[in-house]
């Protein structure tokens, strides 16, 4: 039997039908007598073909009442659910249902406490209830079902795949969905759409596709991968059907302009500089993130190092849709890899609450001297910036200076260095420059020193290379700094707004004021720095040109500080505790990069590799929350290598991998698992500008809880293109009736006027 898509429609439409039988009626009583003289004639041909006209009548009424019910019934677009469904092609529908179990699933704002209140949850709720409804209608179909996490690439696919519509699916559903949980990892919805593109294409059942979602801005906002699926998507015949798991009312959703209130993110957690080695204070870095409507105060933040818990912070105040840092210093015992974790009181988004980073802490760092001067002795360059980045007593830098002439460079391991400091080196060969610029390329830092045997032509032609080579910015030659014409006392040094000189900024800083500079090597007057270069101030002379300069290159970064590093040029290292603090902070800088730990999110694989013949091939990985122990075993890896992994962590926090070597000794690896901090942001989108985002791409919009969301799931045969060409058919048939029953006079032949 028939069914409608819009019964209401259909209902309220029927009284409609009944519209040319009452205008035929009316034209009746509006008919008039009149009287002609008696012909018999016309009465005879009367009562001749009244019965041909009244049939013809009666016929053309029935048309036109039908052409109106044809209309009424386009309009509530009927289906057809019985066997003639499936014998005119379409009697089967396919259900595809895709259930979004990212990070922002797990909100729960403006809900009561509780899982129940999650937009996960409401997910779940309207998946059960969509079989239910289906299987209780008796519709004839397929059902196909799976999570973000199970259908993106490297995933096991759909949790349930083409089930019969019955009973028994409807308790397999209940079963599978009941251990359903919103995970920790964040994928596009792009992925899972394209998957399923590849799944609906060349079937020739009806298929709907439901996007069960939250529908978070960022995931819709000019991502024309995800477009690409959807137009694969409408180009094989799939309709879709957009189901909003956030709250219902305009209330609770958040404009284009507006971002949802009651989250706070714990963004980044981070080394902040230092030497991760043991007994040194480490600095670390975290910042946390308001995606709220309004200020966040007093936000207190635990800590916990290697599981212990330690001191937290506070931060006073967090502005609407900004973020604040705080530092904290470490110090670790042992050397070995360490966990440092954060944690944020509990919100409206419970994963991105907390966040750990992996130290691996050393016994002493390896820095490398290279002495232009190996003359030079306790006056040289190269003591000062040893005796600063190691000075020994009861001041551990953890920082262990090898002193070096400009040859060692071709032939010592320079990957074994944190970074490099070179001092006033009058030339270096070919070898010696392709040895440092791939150490910079490939992560390193090095910090150049001018001074009386630098040659800026030398600099220029080997080291600069029209700015293809490793030193930040041509030089013009070596010039003394003159005196200050206005006689204000202003100091020689002017620091710039940068994180390795921040001891030295404030106004009328008493540590700035004692620097004196007497000689400089200048910069080429024309140099402008490309834009996109990254090439920054750390320090200028009070005459505007620049004492220290810095300059990424490859992954690496240079730094030029264009004077003596001795008292030679001026007088900053003697005595003066800046100049320490600046070296050891350049030097954290310069080698944070080598330092900093992979970002390793939920869902990325876990690997270790292991030395054949050294290492055995077991590994132990111990997962939070429980400690659960996984092992895996080593295989050879594509590139050659053992390794052993762990595949697609669902948990955030803190993973350890621990296996034994051949000869009985243990070893451990750390890993920090943290949530993409990008789904703390909860702002979504509305339907009109999801329609902005899509252009083009025709779908239905409900929310979760809708009653119509569900129902709004018709099965069979849709009839409204062959009811169209019965209408059309009807339409033609009544013209065509209406000529032949009506009176037309004839059209008089014209006679020619001669002939």
């Amino acid at each position: 039997m028939p069914t409608f898509d819009f019964p209401t429609l259909f209902w309220w439409g029927l009284p409609v039908v009944t519209a040319p039988l009452v205008i035929h009626l009316i034209n009746l009583l509006r008919q008039r007598r009149v009287k002609f003289a008696a012909l018999e004639f016309l009465l005879a041909s009367q009562r001749r073909y009244r019965t041909r006209v009244l049939l013809r009548q009666i016929l053309l009424l029935a048309l036109r009442t039908a052409i109106v019910l044809g209309l009424v019934l386009a309009l509530a677009q009927p289906r057809w659910r019985q066997a003639i469904g499936g014998l005119l092609g379409a009697g089967r529908t396919a259900h595809v249902v895709l259930l979004d179990d990212t990070v922002s699933m797990a909100d729960t704002t403006g809900a009561p406490a509780g899982d129940a209140g999650r937009a996960f949850d409401r997910g779940r709720r309207f998946v059960e209830r969509l079989v239910e409804d289906a299987v209780a209608e008796g519709a004839a179909g397929e059902f196909t079902c799976g999570r973000f996490s199970a259908v993106a690439p490297g995933a096991a696919g759909f949790d349930l795949q083409r089930r019969p519509l019955d009973r028994l699916l409807l308790q397999e559903v209940r079963s599978a969905i009941a251990g359903w949980l919103p995970g920790a990892f964040a994928t596009s919805p792009a992925q899972p759409l394209a998957a399923v593109a590849g799944f609906v294409e060349g079937g020739d059942a009806a298929r709907i596709v439901w996007l069960v979602s939250d529908f978070r801005a960022r995931d819709w906002q000019g991502d024309d991968e995800m477009q690409a699926a959807l137009r694969r998507l409408v180009a094989a015949g799939a309709e879709l059907r957009f189901v909003d798991c956030g709250l219902d009312g305009d209330a609770n959703r958040a404009s284009p302009e507006r971002p949802a209130a009651g989250n706070l993110t714990l963004e980044r957690l981070e080394m902040a500089g230092g030497v991760p080695a043991v007994g040194v204070s480490v600095p670390f870095e975290v910042t946390v993130r308001n995606d709220g409507t309004g200020p966040a105060r007093d936000v207190a933040i635990d800590l916990a190092e290697d599981g212990m818990p330690r001191p937290g912070l506070t931060i006073t105040e967090i502005v609407a849709g900004g973020t604040a840092s705080r530092r904290f210093d470490a110090r670790f015992t042992a050397a070995g890899p360490h966990l440092v974790a954060a944690r944020l009181p509990p919100d409206v988004l419970l994963p991105d609450d907390a966040r750990s980073a992996v130290v691996d802490v050393v016994e002493r760092v390896d820095v490398l001297v290279i002495d232009g001067d190996p003359r030079g002795g306790r006056d040289g360059d190269a003591f000062y910036v040893a005796t600063a980045v190691a000075p020994g007593g009861a001041a551990p830098t953890g920082i262990r200076p090898r002193i070096e002439q400009p040859r060692a460079l071709a032939s010592l391991d320079l990957a074994t260095f944190d970074c490099i400091f070179m001092l006033d080196v009058e030339r270096l060969d070919a070898s010696e420059v392709a040895a440092v610029e791939d150490y910079v390329r490939a992560g390193g830092g090095i910090v150049f020193f001018t001074g009386p045997r630098t040659r800026a032509e030398i600099v220029n032609q080997t080291l600069y290379r029209a700015g293809a080579g490793v030193f930040p910015a041509p030089l013009a030659g070596s010039v003394d700094l003159l005196p200050d014409p206005a006689g204000a006392g202003a100091p020689d040094l002017v620091a710039e707004e940068h994180p390795a000189v921040a001891v030295l900024s404030g106004q009328r800083n008493p540590l700035l004021d004692a620097v004196r500079v007497e000689r400089f090597t200048a910069v080429e007057r024309t140099f402008a720095p490309a834009p996109g270069s990254g090439f920054r101030r750390l320090l200028s002379l009070r005459n505007g040109m620049p004492l220290a300069v810095e300059r990424p290159f490859g992954a690496g970064m240079a730094v030029a500080v264009l004077t003596t590093a001795a008292p030679t040029w001026n007088n900053w290292a003697r005595g003066n505790p800046s100049w320490v603090v600046v070296l050891l902070e350049l030097e954290g800088r310069l080698a944070r990069g080598r330092r900093r730990a992979t970002e390793t999110v939920v869902g990325d694989d876990l690997a270790v590799q292991l030395e054949q013949g050294v290492d055995e091939i077991e590994v132990d990985f111990i997962v939070p929350p429980q400690g659960t122990v996984v092992r895996q075993t080593a295989v050879a890896a594509a590139s050659g290598p053992l390794e052993a992994r762990l595949r697609r962590p669902r948990e955030p926090g803190g993973y350890a991998a621990r296996w034994r070597r051949l000869d009985g000794t243990e070893r451990e690896r750390l890993f920090a698992v943290n949530v993409v901090a990008d789904e703390g942001r909860l702002r979504r989108i509305d339907r009109p500008a999801l329609a902005r985002a899509l252009p083009g791409i025709p779908f239905r919009f409900e929310a979760a809880e809708s009653p119509r969301a569900a129902a709004a799931a018709p099965a069979g045969m849709p009839l409204v293109k062959p009811l169209l060409a019965l209408l059309l058919a009807l339409l033609v048939g009544e013209q065509l009736l209406a000529r032949a029953a009506g009176y037309h006079a004839p059209t008089a032949r014209r006679r020619p006027v001669f002939g």
